[in-house]
């Protein structure tokens, strides 16, 4: 009896031994495992070899015009450098090295395995390609929560690398023009940006955005057709890392956040003697500053969403039955102090 007492107390001090050998005899062939290849489109840069690149000259031969409108490009200045990488120069640094693409010629339907296309490959992949560089802008993670990744929007939806000849450009201003309903709204003279598709920013938002591009056409709207005001002024198209919540709206208006944009602080970037702050404030919740306001173009005066006192009784219902101001509430000379008040509680006096 004793003899199996004393081998079951061994047993219970050797199975942990016994335990982590086994564990570290698992963990060592995988230690030894060879790592898995980067996924395409990083993948080209990232598996590739020295002899993998190849003289631009290769490039040229098959893509001339291409190249042409590169060396006009904005973006040219910044690949050109003898001094940079060879994965982050040229032609090479954008679309992955030429070595494999050119000995796969031959194969049409490999040859996008072997190449970046930022206009046939899948809008993801073109936006990798482009994030290698400008992970600055946003990451890659973030890009994916935007509601241009959804909507697959990429990054050359919107911006050209290879300029455009005179041609390409009348044919792309067509085309513009052809996908909004009516003829050219935004005909105002602004600054042309030549890595945007048709130069014009509010031109190019317009062709996806076409219930926007009704709106400006009241009488009553935000001077973006006059070109005073472009989109990037209130619209946040690369949203910034603190605004990641906001990502999905493409729009640096975000609330519930501290120290993060809401509505009404956008707003108060051009319309601060409305911001306050007020003794007596208007306390206006939802949307903010759009509970009241159409803020890309409405046919009421100010941009109201609706005239007369109607506005007023959206909230104020209360008072729909025995409360008649003749006009509206604040043009019948009562409540003058519609945003905020420092000297009344019911916004009669500023």
């Amino acid at each position: 009896m004793k003899r199996i007492r004393w081998l079951r107390v061994g047993l219970l001090f050797l199975a942990p031994f016994l335990t982590l050998t086994a564990l570290l005899s698992a963990v060592a062939p995988a230690q030894d495992a060879p790592k898995k290849p980067a996924p395409f489109p990083r993948g080209l840069w990232a598996n590739a070899g020295p002899d993998d690149y190849i003289d631009e000259a290769a490039c040229v031969e098959c893509h001339r015009e291409p190249h042409g409108g590169f060396e006009r490009s904005p973006h040219a200045a910044y690949v050109m450098n003898s001094k940079d990488p060879v994965d982050r120069r040229g032609c090479q640094g954008c679309h992955g090295p030429g070595g494999p693409h050119v000995a796969n010629l031959e194969e049409p339907a490999d040859i996008l395995k072997h190449v970046l296309s930022y206009t046939k490959s899948r809008p993801m992949d073109a936006a990798q390609g482009c994030l290698r560089c400008h992970e600055d802008t946003m990451t890659a993670a973030h890009w994916r929560r935007t509601s241009h990744a959804h909507a697959d929007v990429t990054c050359s939806s919107c911006h050209q690398i290879h300029q455009p000849t005179e041609a390409q450009k009348r044919q792309q201003e067509a085309k513009n023009r052809a996908r909004l309903a009516r003829p050219p709204l935004f005909v105002a003279a602004v600054e042309s940006r030549r890595l945007l598709k048709g130069g014009s920013e509010a031109a190019l938002c317009a062709t996806c955005h076409a219930k926007e591009v009704s709106e400006f056409r009241h009488n009553f709207h935000h001077p973006v057709p006059e070109g005073r005001l472009a989109c990037s002024d209130c619209h946040e198209i690369h949203p910034r890392r603190e605004t990641e919540r906001a990502a999905a709206a493409h729009t640096r208006v975000r609330a519930g956040s501290p120290g993060a944009w809401t509505e009404t602080e956008n707003c108060a970037t051009c319309h601060a003697q409305t911001a306050g702050p007020f003794v007596f404030e208007h306390d206006v919740a939802g949307e903010g500053c759009g509970e009241c306001h159409r803020p890309h173009g409405s046919h009421n005066p100010k941009l109201l969403s609706t005239f007369s006192r109607g506005l007023c009784a959206q909230c104020h219902t209360d008072k729909l039955a025995a409360h008649f101001p003749g006009r509206t509430c604040w043009q019948s000379g009562c409540h003058v102090a519609v945003h905020g008040s420092n000297s009344d509680p019911l916004l009669l006096r500023r």
